[in-house]
């Protein structure tokens, strides 16, 4: 023969109402300071999302002095380019042993 183990019932006392109570004023108390921490979280996203367009601006207004001080650059290296070739031509005129009438 099997043998059945006894099982007892047990009363069930209203310690999970009182829990479920204590867990309703948790969340009574605890809804401000979720309201508040959203809205910080909030305003700290708008001031990340404000900074980084700043930082996207600034960026490219420094592309854009770069270019512009590279074309400056180039520009100048032209003309002195032009001016060391002009005075080459002066001084082989110069130094050019034909007399021109």
């Amino acid at each position: 023969m099997a043998v059945r183990a006894k099982t007892t019932l047990k009363v069930v006392d209203n310690t999970h109402e009182e829990a479920e109570a204590a867990f309703a004023e948790a969340a009574k108390q605890t809804a401000p300071m979720v309201e508040r921490f959203s809205a910080h979280r909030e305003r700290i996203g708008l001031a990340v999302k404000e900074l980084e367009g700043e930082r996207f601006e600034l960026v490219s207004r420094r592309d854009l002095l770069r270019r512009q001080a590279e074309a400056i650059e180039a520009g100048f290296a032209s003309h002195l380019a032009d001016i060391e070739a002009t005075l080459k031509l002066y001084e082989a005129g110069l130094n050019s042993t034909e007399m021109v009438d």
